[in-house]
């Protein structure tokens, strides 16, 4: 499908938030698409899902060392598109530039430490039905990745009914920085609640052609300038990538 001269939206982490410079992805991304108009409000430090209770500002900032992660978490990006939308509110400020997106691009994950499910299918279905009913939105856990995808899902579809919705996984790491077996683990994992959902996208970022083996931590590796974070060359292999994806749907 043709994103030429559409309207995208990016949340996601630090790798997202890079923007469109030299090592941001979502620069060469946009090469490739051709978007009309695109709004990045990703944020570095940026949680999938949450980590302590939270108490939601629309204003999601860099968490720093500050461990309670309150405002850098996925579900405050789009508290944040929310307040934006409500025009009834007078509390919030109407921003035009949030009223309508064609692709919704969510890439996050990588600065989840663990998650509390098993990466099996009981363990996403628990935050979608129980005892054989639809389990209600209000009842599903932020704290969990299906229960965070899923509410975010469901406030991007109401607030977008007819944008396209992806989710990318997380890519491979230095191994110091993330192991391979952790950014696997999170990868199936996200693939399978994407599946579940149905009504998204899973982009495999994981094989964008960033592999851990060749990056070190806290020095420029082959595709990663510290490890973790992409350098020029791993931000072009990655927007690429998810141009492509996004190209076959």
């Amino acid at each position: 499908m043709s994103f030429e001269n559409k309207k995208i939206l990016f949340l996601g982490d630090s790798i997202t938030a890079l923007g469109t410079g030299e090592r941001g992805w979502v620069g060469y991304f946009n090469q490739a698409v051709k978007p009309s108009f695109f709004v990045n409000l990703a944020v570095s430090g940026a949680r999938l899902s949450n980590g302590q209770p939270v108490e939601f500002d629309g204003n999601p900032v860099f968490a720093g060392d500050n461990t309670d992660y309150n405002q850098d978490v996925l579900l405050n990006q789009v508290e944040k598109l929310s307040r934006g939308k409500d025009t009834a509110n007078k509390h919030y400020s109407h921003n035009p530039d949030y009223d309508d997106f064609d692709l919704i691009i969510i890439a996050a994950g990588t600065n989840d430490w663990f998650c509390k499910e098993k990466c099996d299918i009981e363990a996403v279905e628990a935050q979608f039905t129980k005892d054989g009913k639809v389990l209600p939105l209000s009842a599903a856990d932020p704290f969990t990745w299906p229960g965070a995808m899923r509410i975010i899902y469901d406030k991007l579809r109401r607030f977008y009914p007819n944008a396209v919705i992806c989710f990318c996984s997380p890519v491979q790491s230095a191994e110091e920085k993330r192991t391979y077996t952790s950014i696997l683990y999170k990868r199936n994992l996200m693939k399978s609640i994407c599946e579940r959902i149905s009504d998204v996208t899973f982009i495999d970022a994981f094989c964008c052609g960033i592999c851990g083996a060749y990056e070190f931590d806290e020095k420029n590796g082959r595709d990663l300038i510290d490890g973790l974070h992409p350098n020029a060359s791993g931000a072009k292999k990655l927007g690429r990538f998810i141009a492509r994806a996004v190209e076959l749907i």
